[in-house]
């Protein structure tokens, strides 16, 4: 038996598959392991791509998703189509180092989930990189300071710690890491955070790409603070991100510069975002 898939959600992601599958095909591992593409209605050449290496790499095969629904949809595709016990994620527009599967397949011995650090300083010229912050390279984000956060674009669990805690919630279009961790913080599930799981994360320069991704994000959390609250836990007051308004009028003199204008486009789509998702979950977060 397959004892570790790792499982990779994509949808037209043709301008980095190949890198993101070359970085997960050259991993070395002591267990047995797959590579099982979920191709999620792709209209690009995503799936040729992926065909392509397939048929010269025994260890990965593609699952279709069909719908587009979202990553959480194809994930549980994806989980549905292996038997294996330890399940491990990444997305299809990032790199793994090498020595990334064996780090994280090591920490599920003993732990039922798995992260490490995400990386923005390879992949990115060092302005975007800047402008989202620093991960921490030590110890897992957290949400507001409220639970630990294993992202989905590297983390592993197990598939019985899985079934436990339940499936990826598909009504989470963003965010839904930040979800499935809080249903992982309730459950009383430890994340073990390995340093030598690095991820280099792909981010989006474009301004305009960058206010869409800010305006998911923050449309995502006025809902999320609401589950937080009715877990028990100690959410976040509601105006927690006001330094983050006052911040807007601080940056506009940036905004002529390429690294302005960016973090500019990112903190106004997320503060949107927050408006929007606070109308729809009728709660106030911003």
């Amino acid at each position: 038996m397959t004892h570790i898939s790792v499982i990779i959600p994509v949808r037209d992601a043709a301008g980095t598959i190949r890198e993101t599958l070359e970085s997960v095909l050259a991993q070395r591992c002591e267990h047995e392991w797959e590579v099982v593409v979920v191709d999620n209605g792709s209209t690009d050449a995503t799936p040729s791509i992926v065909d392509a290496l397939a048929a010269t790499h025994p260890r990965l095969r593609t699952v279709p998703a069909f719908d587009g629904t979202g990553p959480s949809h194809a994930r549980r595709v994806g989980i549905a189509a292996t038997d294996s016990p330890w399940l491990v994620f990444c997305d299809g527009d990032d790199v793994v180092v090498p020595g990334w599967l064996a780090a994280l397949g090591g920490a599920l011995v003993d732990a039922e989930v798995a992260t490490g650090p995400l990386d923005t300083t390879v992949l990115n010229p060092a302005w975007l990189a800047e402008s989202r912050g620093v991960y921490p390279k030590d110890r897992p984000l957290t949400w507001h300071g409220c639970f630990p956060v294993a992202s989905f674009g590297n983390v592993a669990m197990r598939r019985s710690t899985y079934e436990r805690v339940g499936p990826f919630d598909e009504t989470y279009t963003t965010s839904e890491d930040h979800e499935y961790s809080l249903r992982l913080a309730v459950a009383g599930v430890p994340i073990r955070f390995v340093p030598e799981a690095v991820v280099h994360y792909r981010m989006r320069g474009a301004p305009r790409d960058l206010w869409r991704q800010g305006l998911a994000y923050g449309a995502s959390r006025p809902r999320l603070r609401r589950e937080v609250a009715r877990s028990g836990l100690r959410p976040p007051g509601r105006l927690a991100g006001w330094r983050s308004w006052a911040r807007l009028v601080t940056l506009l003199p940036a905004v002529r510069s390429e690294a302005g204008r960016a973090q500019w486009c990112w903190i106004a789509g997320v503060r949107v975002g927050h408006l929007r998702g606070s109308v729809r979950a009728r709660t106030v977060f911003l």
